[in-house]
């Protein structure tokens, strides 16, 4: 993929750049006449954002604050990108009124309208797919992630080039593990593996936290030894207090009276089990007969979302399914359940008719031995076998969940810790094509950073103790020196584009990096730039973007040395932007 140009339609909204092979500089300079304003919000990062929009980036004041406050002023407009790809060129046209909406196609042919899901799947498959693959590939989940290692802008209040290979802060390392073994070609089999198993253990020991800190709460109980010693305890009072109650004797005076009480006890206490039966069966039969009316997918998908967003589409689809067959359940079982919900109601309405006639019987009895005050113990004793069991019920319930959630999580630690072996085997069967790419990174390296007798490290470590189990460390002599991290970054996305450049059709040919030559010591640009000009003299197509001000990134006005002079930027600068003549024009 080659970038060719990018205008609005209709003109005006700002000045249509072309894109050239080589060094794209995006320049910003002072104004003779004011030499003291700054050079920031002049537009060189908000041009860079154009180039995302129009490559498919969210638009929200959320995901991009700078792009959305000129919303207004980019009403009307359409953002148009031209680009190539293995000598096709295409074009792609969207607008801030409606970003989800947009028009792409070949050149030469007539436009189609997508949505941007529609888009994002096209433009997957068209830049990334790689030939006969054996990993993981899912074009239009991963469009725009894949698309951030080549368009590194910088957004407000975020952190710049701390990580090379964490270059997405907002998800985790084993997450984009599997992007960046995509990107270097690797299998990535393994690291999609290990991804989806990390996703099911944060699910699963996220929800055993809440269950048990329920059951610590309401129970007073901190583990699940504690909670199977609680339920054998309650089982046991159980038992007893049923016994004493089916022995409750209360005195010889009051035999007969006591007698009668007892087997109206029993049948009533009979009769509420069996409508107790009755009504949890009904409850389940009803539960499996209708479906609710309203099911909150949005609810459900945003809360997954905190986990992970591939977890939420996961648990949507899924839950969708469940919702599908559930359903056509209830229709194959209607007539069914229908007669037995028919027959229940019916027993349950001539026991409580039962149970109506022998606690009137019993009220008598009751209330003539209640004026004896014979009757507390026996009133009490019924109230608190009530409350142990439905306690036992509950306590039993959750305890089974958590079992089975614990037993599952025991099962992914197990999985996971074979695949940490199967890393390592992993490793020595991809040692060649790893070594390879390291000497590559080395290369780079020592083109950019001149004179240095230390080497460069790219290593990917099996069994690492991090989530990730496979770990991608990239070391520079002195890296946590001024400019030095921005330097890893710099080195191992020039290596896979270059990689990429040389062993795909398709592959992104340019590289987007927004400030990061600021506090780089001034012969790393130098060498930067004879480097992407030495890639141009082999008849390769290589486009690297980047921001730079006329004071601040170098002094001097870039000074005089060797070719790097006021003169080469111009000539290398596709956009100038000053305090007077800013982006759009006008402030925003």
């Amino acid at each position: 993929m080659y970038l060719n140009k990018i205008y609005s339609e209709p003109i005006g909204l700002f000045d249509a750049v072309e894109f050239k092979n080589g060094l794209n500089f995006i320049h910003g300079i002072k104004d003779d006449d004011t030499p003291k304003e700054s050079l920031n919000s002049v537009g060189k990062s908000t041009f860079l954002d154009l180039i995302d929009f129009a490559l498919l980036s969210s638009f929200s004041k959320t995901h991009n604050q700078r792009l959305y406050k000129a919303k207004s002023l980019m009403s009307g407009y359409n953002i148009v990108l031209e680009f190539e790809i293995d000598s096709t060129s295409y074009i792609v046209k969207r607008n801030v009124d409606e970003p989800n909406i947009i028009e792409f196609g070949a050149l030469s042919e007539d436009l189609i309208t997508y949505s941007i899901k529609e888009l994002k799947k096209k433009f997957g498959n068209l830049i990334f797919k790689r030939n006969n693959y054996e990993g993981v590939f899912l074009p239009e989940k991963w469009f725009r992630s894949l698309m951030l290692f080549y368009v590194k802008i910088q957004k407000f209040k975020k952190a710049k080039f701390l990580d090379p290979i964490k270059y997405i802060s907002e998800i985790s390392e084993t997450q984009i593990n599997v992007y960046q073994f995509y990107l270097l070609g690797l299998n990535n089999n393994i690291t999609n593996r290990i991804y989806e198993h990390r996703v099911r253990q944060s699910g699963i020991s996220t929800t055993i936290k809440e269950v048990s800190k329920y059951v610590a709460e309401k129970y007073d109980i901190t583990d699940l030894k504690q909670a199977q010693i609680e339920t054998s305890k309650l089982k046991l009072e159980i038992k007893k207090l049923s016994n004493a109650l089916d022995k409750f004797e209360l005195g010889a005076q009051y035999d007969d009276a006591e007698k009668e009480a007892n087997i109206l006890t029993e049948r009533i206490k009979n009769n509420l089990y069996q409508n107790f039966i009755d009504t949890e069966k009904l409850k389940s039969y009803k539960s499996s007969f209708t479906l609710p009316s309203k099911i909150n997918m949005r609810r459900i998908n945003s809360m997954y979302k905190e986990i992970s967003e591939e977890f939420a589409l996961k648990v949507n689809k899924t839950l969708k399914e469940a919702i599908d067959f559930r359903k056509k359940l209830n229709e194959s079982r209607k007539e069914f359940l229908q007669l037995e919900i028919d027959k229940i109601k019916g027993n349950i309405e001539l026991r409580n008719e039962l149970i109506q006639e022998s606690e009137k019987t019993r009220a008598k009895i009751f209330t003539f031995l209640a004026a004896k005050e014979a009757i507390t113990d026996l009133t009490e004793a019924f109230y608190n076998l009530n409350e142990k069991r439905n306690k036992l019920g509950d306590l039993e319930a959750n305890t089974k969940i958590l079992f089975d959630l614990q037993k599952e999580l025991d099962e992914i630690l197990a999985e996971l810790t074979k695949m940490s072996s199967e890393s390592l085997e992993f490793l020595n069967d991809e040692n060649d094509f790893i070594l390879k790419f390291s000497e590559n990174f080395d290369s780079v390296y020592n083109e950019i950073y001149l004179n240095k007798k230390d080497t460069s490290q790219l290593s990917i470590i099996g069994g690492s103790r991090k989530n990730s189990i496979l770990e991608i460390d990239i070391s520079l002599p002195d890296m946590f020196g001024k400019g030095k991290n921005q330097g890893r970054t710099l080195i191992y996305d020039l290596s896979v584009l270059l990689y990429n450049i040389i062993n795909t059709n398709n592959f992104p040919r340019f590289l987007i990096h927004d400030g990061i030559f600021d506090g780089v010591d001034k012969a790393h640009f130098v060498s930067v730039c004879k480097f992407i000009e030495g890639i141009v003299s082999t008849g390769r197509k290589i486009q690297y973007i980047t921001t730079i001000n006329e004071e601040g990134t170098l002094s001097d006005k870039f000074g005089d040395e060797e070719i790097i002079n006021p003169e080469y930027i111009d000539q290398n600068s596709i956009l100038t932007l000053s305090p007077t003549s800013k982006l759009f024009k006008v402030d925003f």
